[in-house]
């Protein structure tokens, strides 16, 4: 049996097929990369609902000791750093994600 939720994201899907195919291969690449986005975020959201709050504050509260110092702040700025020279030399490539959103690899 179908569920109104089905039918309704049945009707989405139909509007972005219709939408993909009236526009140029660019922008609907565009389309698609956004809808991983949103995909890949409501991914995150979900693992940040299963900690619980004390675990969130608990990790945040490490990370912020921990990028506090001095040393952190330059490791941080040297890594920043390469990676503007990295850019500015060329050597960087734009981010490819898979379907669900994830990272391609090579």
């Amino acid at each position: 049996m179908t569920t109104p939720v089905s039918l309704q994201i049945a009707e989405y899907e139909q509007v972005l097929i219709s939408a993909v195919r009236t526009l140029r291969a660019d922008r609907a690449a565009q389309l698609a990369d956004f809808a991983r986005f949103l995909a890949a975020q409501a991914l995150a959201e979900e693992i940040v609902r299963e900690e619980n709050a004390a675990e969130v504050e608990a990790d945040e509260a490490r990370w912020d000791e921990l990028l506090a110092t001095e040393e952190a702040q330059a490791v941080l700025e040297k890594l920043a750093d390469e990676a503007l020279a990295e850019h500015r030399a060329g050597r960087t490539r734009p981010m490819i994600f898979t379907e669900d959103g994830r990272i391609a690899l090579g």
